[in-house]
């Protein structure tokens, strides 16, 4: 059985991706925030075959070791989160505050 991750599975584009894997037999992978929060992540738990096939893991966008952990064992990534930066972001191409 193949096995991949979703990145941001807890949002609404990542949650279909999730569902349509999930319904044609893949394991899943999905990275959310908090996979302890039942508010944004229980719609996952409930779908079908997710209780069997579906593994929720805590990670940031910007923390590789995260990251590592939900890529781990998987033959592909489907990448639909996007980070979200604190207030101060820099543009690292002339290291200068972009807001």
């Amino acid at each position: 059985m193949k096995r991949v991750c979703v990145t941001g599975a807890g949002g609404y584009i990542g949650s279909w991706v999730v569902k349509l894997l999930l319904s044609k037999g893949y394991m899943v992978h999905g990275t959310v925030r908090d996979p302890c929060d039942e508010k944004k992540n229980g719609h996952l738990k409930k779908l079908e075959n997710a209780e069997e096939r579906l593994h929720l893991f805590k990670a940031d966008l910007l923390d590789f070791e995260s990251l590592c952990a939900a890529f781990a064992g998987c033959s592909g990534v489907l990448h639909v989160a996007s980070p979200v930066p604190g207030r101060n972001v820099t543009n690292p191409q002339v290291n200068k505050r972009l807001i």
